[in-house]
């Protein structure tokens, strides 16, 4: 992984990854702070984590801890950012345990039927900011990864299940009813919000999903003009409609200031 090195793991289930000016101790650490939670659920499989510290010029040092974990062939991701590396790892634990808890609950059919979000607050939060240390960094405006892959089919609880599952503040999937592209993403308190290239052909019901008002239409942009307008947003990422392809596009902004990109392979 580029900008990554690979570092010896206590676990041989353990991969751990890091960048910047990350300690030993810091290695051991989050192999320890780990391994409760992975003992509490046997049949996890293979476990990635990504350790960050990020310096340099005039930017404020911060860091980033990133785990995930294969449960029964799904992935439960968590991911937290603080000033240091320890702290940020007992943020992410913190994050993962009850992600695993939730998904187990499903997988043993103690929670049948469409994913709940009923007395729960999964996970009403806002979508992330971006990090202090990136935001005007001059370099924003290179593209450094660019992902493509088969979307997957969800109705909007599915979606919304997953994108808690895996901490993450959007999530670009293909509506099951309407074959079309959507994104949903984080809305604070309110839960979610539904944004497509069509939003009038999306099913009327939540599906028990806490939505914030009717879905909305994706700006239809060119990739410079995404771009133009993902520098003067507080938020990380800028989901929109490609010009010609119709297709939903979604831009973000990378810990290391540069920007990536996400689609539907085809």
């Amino acid at each position: 992984m580029p900008g990554f090195r690979t570092a010896v793991a206590a676990d041989r289930d353990v991969d751990i990854l890091v960048r910047g000016p990350v300690t030993t101790q810091d290695i051991t650490g989050v192999s320890a702070a780990l391994a409760g939670t992975l003992r509490s659920a046997p049949e996890a499989g293979h476990v990635r984590v990504k350790l960050a510290e990020y310096r340099g010029g005039d930017r404020e040092a911060f860091a980033v801890a990133q785990v995930n974990v294969e449960i029964d062939g799904r992935l439960v991701r968590a991911q937290s950012t603080a000033r240091a590396v320890p702290a940020a790892v007992d943020g992410v634990v913190a994050a993962l345990a009850p992600r695993i808890r939730r998904l187990r609950r499903r997988l043993s059919g103690s929670e049948p039927g469409p994913p709940s979000f009923v007395d729960e607050r999964w996970d009403r939060r806002p979508a992330r900011a971006s990090a202090p240390a990136v935001q005007g960094s001059g370099r924003a405006r290179q593209i450094t990864r660019h992902k493509a892959y088969p979307l997957a089919v969800h109705d909007v609880g599915a979606a919304a299940f997953t994108m808690d599952l895996r901490d993450y503040d959007f999530h670009l999937y293909v509506d099951e009813a309407s074959g079309q592209d959507t994104v949903v993403v984080r809305a604070g308190a309110a839960g979610f919000r539904l944004v497509a290239v069509r939003p009038e052909l999306l099913p009327a019901g939540s599906g028990g999903v806490p939505l914030q008002g009717p879905p909305s239409r994706l700006p239809t942009l060119t990739l410079p003009e995404a771009i133009r307008a993902l520098d003067g947003m507080r938020p990380a990422f800028l989901a929109f409609a490609g010009v010609g392809s119709g297709r939903a596009t979604v831009l973000y902004r990378r810990f290391d200031g540069t920007l990536g990109l996400l689609r539907s392979l085809w």
